[in-house]
């Protein structure tokens, strides 16, 4: 039988304080919005703070659904699981509210927590309901210990790499709503910081070689081609990072979604008015032919090299638009 308690003290503290996951569920306000539930976890990451407070050091992550949410609307439920011992389930209803980064009284509330390479925020739950339940439909399960993975990959971008990482996946929520767009933007509007951008980008992949000529393609046409002795570096390295390509000759198919990530990842470097910007102006071009069109094929063309073989024909079709 469920009961509703008037604040996370005694047992149900103690039990939430013992968990090593817990779950976060939160929903734009619009009808048709993507509903979001997310795992956390991580050892000295999150803490009960007061009889009517949780936090948690937030991560830098594929998406940033919860973050953008809560800037919309604020709603948020955690559940905390027994999945050993007695069973139970715990939830916290109440709003949730973003410390970012960079702002005022993150370094305080950060001391709280374990350090964690990669945080963006610390996300902050004014508890207004307190309830538990059973539980008895919950497995049993042995834990075995933390993955270390996240921490490692994050250590390895530091800081500036992974402020990359948020400008590309963090901006804006699955629906558009405006998500993790707190990273400063100042080195995208000289020559000087988009060069140092395209190098920490390329430092990231394994066997980068910057290619000879490139180009996205839509339904087997060239809006724009990068032809040999171009000047435009950071999109090559940017459209390689969102394919996981090293820059070797390729034609490589593209997924709406990547295109869209690479469009978000390339925009902040319009804020340099000193170059045009040609590959950001051809995606978009391309991103709004598949709107128009209800779909599309889009692939991308690499050629490391004008002596390797040409493997494809939209590669022949590169070649000869030099």
């Amino acid at each position: 039988m469920a009961k509703v308690y008037d604040a996370v003290e005694g047992r149900l503290r103690e039990f939430i304080e013992q968990q090593q996951v817990f779950f976060v569920a939160t929903a734009p306000l619009a009808a048709d919005g993507h509903v979001n539930v997310s795992p956390r976890g991580i050892p000295g990451t999150f803490a009960v703070l007061d009889e009517r407070t949780f936090a948690w050091l937030d991560g830098t992550g594929s998406s940033s659904e919860t973050i953008a949410h809560l800037r919309e609307n604020g709603r948020i439920t955690l559940m905390f699981c027994a999945f050993e011992g007695p069973p139970n389930i715990v939830r916290l209803h109440g709003t949730g509210r973003v410390v970012a980064l960079y702002d005022d009284g993150y370094d305080d509330l950060a001391a709280r927590f374990t350090e964690l390479p990669g945080a963006r925020a610390i996300v902050v739950v004014d508890v207004e309901r307190v309830s538990d339940s059973c539980g008895w439909g919950v497995p049993l399960m042995t834990y075995q210990g933390e993955r270390d993975l996240v921490q490692p990959y994050f250590e390895r971008k530091g800081v500036d790499g992974s402020a990359d990482y948020r400008r590309r996946k963090n901006r804006t929520s699955l629906d558009g709503l405006p998500a993790f767009d707190d990273d400063p933007m100042d080195e995208w509007s000289t020559l000087d910081g988009l060069a140092a951008i395209r190098e920490r980008l390329a430092g990231q992949i394994d066997g980068w070689v910057p290619p000879a000529s490139y180009a996205l393609a839509v339904d087997g046409e060239l809006p724009y081609v990068n032809a040999p002795g171009g000047r435009h570096g950071l999109p090559a390295v940017v459209l390689a990072t969102v394919l996981k390509h090293d820059g070797s000759t390729a034609t490589l198919e593209v997924s709406r979604q990547q295109l869209d990530e690479a469009i978000t990842a390339l925009a902040p470097a319009a804020a340099c008015t000193d170059v045009d910007h040609p590959n950001l102006a051809a995606w978009r071009e391309i991103a709004a032919r598949l709107d128009a069109n209800g779909g599309g094929t889009v692939s991308a063309v690499f050629v490391r090299s004008a002596d390797d073989p040409v493997g494809s024909a939209l590669d022949a079709a590169l070649r000869a638009a030099w």
